[in-house]
């Protein structure tokens, strides 16, 4: 959708570069439909990744390069994204002009909206369509640091890979979860993607099967895994495996902060602090409509991302903010056979979101063979 040249091809390798780990998916499009036939997770290198900038990009292509030749994996071509505090998206009205004309002037139209220095980002668009006003029409922003989107590139270029795109994950999980799922309702829904990984938690409100409203909350599964460290005097280790050992169900009927357990009660409080940004997010969204107005009735709520798989997640989200609450099932559920051998099983499908989006965002008619599904 955004920093892509214009090129396409029948196979593409998305690779989605975390704190924590790298996530790699191969998809293809065959005469019998979408085929992904290679998924893998490998640890990101310590210390690679800061505030979403790739500081040491030969190490990082070095893991993406192991990791594919060891997985027998072979592409030409590959497809990454961003997201992170410094990542902007903006909707916005514009006077009415063409895209060609917008091109030349976007870099100070952009300056009216965005306050992040200009010099030093890579502004991209895309016109939504008609404004609300006559000769005004929407235009979505993005705008992201120069050094975040160069320094994929780079790892995709140092790895073997000829960059087709550096996307944004908020639209990635879109693609994956509402665009490209079989359950063809979604497109018509109002919901919340809650993606949880390891440095930070993207909330992303979909109004009526268009993306609305995308924001970046500095809690994840790093925090939570910091929290019980402090909290039990533990490793890094015991504390990553204490996380997923609780289960969220013993909060529910429990007052916040009253559980004996003190691992518990500092994941509470983090979880609680996540949620009540999902309530703002909903709420600014409904004070920038009209009164009254449907669409801004959240439904649903999509969980994706490494944390998502904390035990009573779904039930204690759906306890506290009253609405229906899933782990997101993008098509991979329906495509893929994950193997051990890739460093991926069936419950690791929740972290492969994003890189599923990014895998068939080259494809040729992908949206359209779900639709007809």
């Amino acid at each position: 959708m955004v920093f892509s040249r214009l090129l396409a091809n029948e196979s593409t390798v998305g690779v989605d570069i975390g704190t924590s780990s790298i996530k790699i998916v191969h998809a293809e499009m065959t005469k019998q439909g979408l085929s992904v036939p290679h998924v893998i997770i490998c640890p990101t290198p310590r210390d690679t990744v800061k505030e979403g900038v790739i500081v040491n990009v030969p190490e990082v292509a070095a893991a993406l390069q192991f990791a594919m030749r060891s997985a027998g994996l072979r592409a030409s071509n590959g497809v990454a994204a961003i997201a992170g505090p410094g990542v902007l998206v903006r909707h916005v009205q514009l006077p009415q002009m063409p895209a060609t004309v917008l091109r030349k002037s976007i870099h100070f139209e952009a300056a009216k909206f965005i306050s992040a220095s200009i010099e030093d980002s890579v502004i991209e668009f895309e016109i939504l369509g008609e404004g609300d006003e006559p000769g005004q029409m929407k235009v979505m922003l993005v705008a992201a640091p120069k050094q975040m989107v160069e320094s994929r590139t780079a790892v995709l270029e140092q790895a073997g890979l000829e960059p087709l795109a550096i996307d944004v994950e908020a639209f990635a999980s879109f693609r994956a979860l509402v665009e490209c799922n079989p359950n063809h309702s979604l497109a018509n829904s109002s919901m919340a993607l809650l993606d949880i990984g390891a440095s930070h938690t993207e909330i992303n409100l979909v109004s009526k099967g268009n993306l609305v409203l995308t924001r970046t909350v500095p809690i994840a599964g790093t925090s939570l895994t910091t929290a019980i460290k402090n909290a039990e005097n533990c490793s890094d280790e015991e504390a990553e495996q204490r996380k997923y050992d609780l289960d969220l169900h013993e909060l529910i009927a429990s007052p916040p902060g009253s559980h004996t357990d003190q691992a518990l009660k500092v994941v509470q409080s983090l979880i609680d602090e996540i949620l009540r940004e999902i309530r703002r997010s909903i709420n600014y969204l409904q004070s920038q409509m009209p009164e009254g107005a449907a669409e801004t009735t959240v439904e649903k709520i999509i969980l994706s991302g490494g944390s998502s798989r904390l035990r009573g997640l779904v039930d204690y989200t759906n306890s506290r903010l009253g609405m229906e609450v899933r782990i997101g099932n993008p098509a991979l559920y329906d495509t893929i056979t994950p193997l051990p051998e890739t460093g991926c099983t069936e419950d690791d499908i929740p972290l492969l979101t994003v890189a599923f989006g990014l895998a068939i965002k080259e494809l040729p008619s992908v949206t359209q063979v779900f639709q007809a599904a």
